[in-house]
């Protein structure tokens, strides 16, 4: 298990960490949770990126991106305290209710670049 943030309740999270885990989410290396999201255009990429960082902005939470013609990757971690908090549970599960509302795709059919 990942290392949670003091203060949080332990058992809380990790219930919420083996349902992501089922919706793929992965813990990073880093320790935190990470999940690549796979769009058939930039435009819904960019549209998926849009929404999250706007929640992001309300909850004061952010995670970091990596947006790609056909994909972004997501990882939330709480810096301080360090590890997982209650937040990256929550915005993981935000990001998957939102991928089904702009609409994901299976990374062999998801936007490249070049031919």
């Amino acid at each position: 298990m990942p290392q949670i943030s003091a203060g949080e309740d332990k058992a809380s999270i990790e219930s919420q960490l083996e349902t992501l885990r089922q919706n793929g989410w992965e813990i990073s290396g880093k320790g935190g949770l990470q999940k690549t999201f796979y769009f058939k255009t930039y435009t819904k990429v960019a549209d998926f990126h849009h929404v999250i960082a706007t929640r992001c902005k309300s909850e004061n939470h952010h995670p970091t991106m990596t947006t790609r013609a056909g994909s972004i990757d997501v990882h939330w971690i709480t810096h301080s305290p360090p590890g997982l908090s209650h937040k990256d549970p929550k915005m993981a599960m935000y990001c998957d209710e939102q991928a089904r509302h702009i609409g994901t795709t299976e990374p062999s059919q998801a936007r490249k670049c070049g031919p």
